[in-house]
């Protein structure tokens, strides 16, 4: 049975319905972030809440999001993560992205990430969704957005603690980089596969006009392992 909204026990399970009383949210949320809990088979909402620190100690199934933003020359805005962090410090990412926390959707999840690790506002800017799935190892159900954008690199502030500099790398200098032994972690289920799903996902989303793309997004060749 959940505890009351008042407690600390050790697990601090809370029903999803009782934050939201009156169309307020209860001042303490703000004061952490708290993850809905899902279904591992479905990643449906099983109606409970935790704490985002008790979530992961407890391996409890939460939902998150991966973000790739492409430019018109099909380079992919990657970042740096912080050295101060405490997982994967240093280590060169091709996408943005975070845990959904309670009263988000996916959607509304990336287009917070991206703003707040970024420093860029996506509010009328296509997201397509392009892949859902279910990671056992972290017990997540992962949706993963592209997003097609042309801003110079300066134009990105990286959010403090959390990224050190972003850099846009064509898909060559991403392989190449990752196997020379730098820290990289490119994709999120190998990245040529990634790379060619998203590029597939931003043609068929241009062809019927949900996403607006340059025509010579459409002819690319593949690139080489």
């Amino acid at each position: 049975m959940a505890e009351d909204l008042g407690t600390s026990g050790p697990s601090r399970l809370i029903p999803a319905r009782d934050f939201f009383r009156q169309g307020r949210v209860f001042c303490f949320i703000a004061r952490m972030e708290m993850l809905e809990i899902v279904h591992a088979d479905t990643g449906q909402s099983t109606g409970v809440c935790l704490p985002r620190a008790d979530a992961i100690a407890q391996r409890a199934w939460c939902r998150s999001t991966n973000i790739f933003i492409l430019n018109h020359a099909g380079e992919v805005l990657c970042h740096q993560r912080s050295f101060g962090k405490e997982r994967l410090p240093g280590t060169w990412m091709t996408h943005l992205g975070g845990h959904v926390a309670v009263g988000e959707t996916y959607e509304s999840n990336a287009r917070k990430e991206i703003e707040e690790e970024a420093g860029i506002r996506l509010a009328h800017l296509p997201l397509v969704a392009w892949r859902t799935t279910r990671v056992p190892e972290v017990r997540l159900w992962m949706r993963e957005f592209v997003a097609v954008l042309d801003l110079p690199v300066e134009a990105f502030a990286p959010q403090p603690g959390e990224v050190e500099r972003f850099a846009w790398c064509g898909p060559e200098e991403v392989v190449r980089r990752s196997a020379s032994g730098e820290s990289w972690k490119a994709g999120t289920h190998g990245f040529l596969t990634d790379y060619a799903c998203m590029r597939a996902a931003i043609t068929a989303a241009s062809t019927t006009g949900a996403a607006p793309t340059a025509e010579h997004m459409h002819v690319w060749h593949p690139v080489a392992a």
